[in-house]
């Protein structure tokens, strides 16, 4: 059983309660009733968001697949065009090899004196006989080599084509499953999160996993570190021992054997800060899965976060700026967002704006979740610009405030 359907199963057992509690006549559990009640809410609206995520990460793990796997096809099947150019020029020079032997002079039979078919029969075979001799040989075994390869790109063609499709009856379907499960984070937040003492809890349960999460990260780093620290004293080493061999002088290099060598270390985990200060951009239920630097159509890569969420819930400025409304191919309606910061935000495929360009404050509405220009589910595209400048990973960012 994979992660998403099982945590499908675990999702949909939460939501069998609630609906019990509903049919017996019993009212969800409300913050106000009591401290533990606020506890298990909350424990229940971070869990379900955690499955909605997972859900998202499948479905747009599917989609660079597909992304991928349609780039490869449009070059297979440019490599299957190029292969059939060339077999067509090789029988091109071949026949038009036989032509020239066909309608020599010095080897032309006396047609009037010949039986009409016999002689074209005769010739054939002298011209056949011609070209498989000196450079037509060669010519020859260049379009037999030409044939079977354009043989082999067709068939890599045809494989290319049944691997694509099935990568995108797999990516509709995890589609499916991260809308659904979207949909029962809707109903389940709309049940659980009903009074600020929910809210409080929720927010002070979120901030204690993501300090989990990075004491996990650091733990990590610190492995990793501890590894390429002692790969790099075994590599010293072994040097060591091979110069001692060959009788050169042991001059090892400036931090050999002690495991500091300069660049030692692993990526450093999260900025803390990323986030400090902003506002999640999306009002309302919400999933998101860290796509950064993924392939996409065209053969581009990805540089923003996708946050799925119901068309049409509202989205709002992360921080105080200036709001630009625009629309482009790829990104459909479009928002800019000139952060007070210094820092620009980039919203895409917004199904409509909420006024006009203009100043705004942090948390005001300025547009709707949609799926217009090069997207088919409904969803933000969100970029960080820090200093107005290239994009970074938004993840961080993301994950810090949703």
């Amino acid at each position: 059983m994979n992660r998403v359907s099982l945590d499908r199963r675990r999702l949909g057992a939460v939501v069998a309660v609630v609906a019990a509690l509903l049919i017996t006549g019993v009212a969800p559990a409300r913050a106000e009733h009591a401290g533990a009640e606020a506890e298990r809410a909350a424990a229940e609206i971070l869990d379900a968001r955690e499955q909605a995520n997972a859900a998202a990460q499948a479905m747009f793990d599917a989609e660079s697949r597909l992304d991928t796997l349609t780039i490869d096809l449009e070059r297979k099947s440019a490599d299957v065009e190029a292969a059939e150019l060339a077999v067509d020029q090789l029988r091109q020079g071949l026949a038009e090899h036989a032509v020239r032997r066909f309608t020599g002079a010095a080897e032309r039979p006396m047609l009037l004196l010949t039986d009409l078919e016999s002689a074209y029969d005769d010739a054939a075979k002298g011209v056949y006989a011609s070209a498989a001799t000196g450079s037509e040989l060669v010519r020859a075994d260049e379009l037999e080599a030409a044939l079977e390869r354009l043989d082999d790109e067709r068939e890599a063609l045809a494989s290319q084509r049944d691997e694509t499709e099935q990568a995108r009856n797999q990516f509709e379907q995890r589609q499916a499953d991260a809308e659904a499960l979207l949909e029962e984070l809707q109903r389940i937040e709309a049940e659980r999160l009903q009074d600020a003492l929910v809210e409080h809890e929720l927010e002070r349960q979120r901030q204690e996993r993501l300090a989990a999460e990075r004491r996990e990260q650091e733990r990590l780093a610190a492995e990793r570190a501890e590894q390429e620290r002692r790969e790099q004293a075994a590599r010293e080493r072994e040097e060591q021992q091979q110069r001692d061999q060959q009788n050169e002088a042991p001059n090892a290099p400036a931090g050999a054997g002690d495991g500091t060598a300069e660049g030692d270390g692993a990526a450093a985990p999260s900025d803390p800060g990323a986030g400090a200060g902003l506002v999640c951009p999306i009002a309302g239920p919400r999933s998101f899965a860290d796509t950064w630097g993924a392939p996409r159509s065209g053969g581009r890569s990805h540089e923003g976060v996708d946050m799925m969420s119901p068309g049409g819930t509202p989205l709002v400025a992360v921080e105080a700026g200036t709001a630009s409304f625009r629309t482009n191919r790829l990104g459909g309606n479009t928002i800019s967002l000139q952060g007070a910061s210094g820092t620009r935000y980039y919203y895409a495929h917004l199904s409509s704006w909420e006024g006009s360009s203009r100043s705004v404050s942090k948390g005001e509405i300025i547009g709707y979740v949609g799926a217009t220009g090069n997207t088919s589910a409904n969803h933000l595209h969100l970029q960080v610009h820090p200093n107005n400048g290239v994009s970074v990973n938004p993840y961080p960012y993301v994950r810090a405030v949703c």
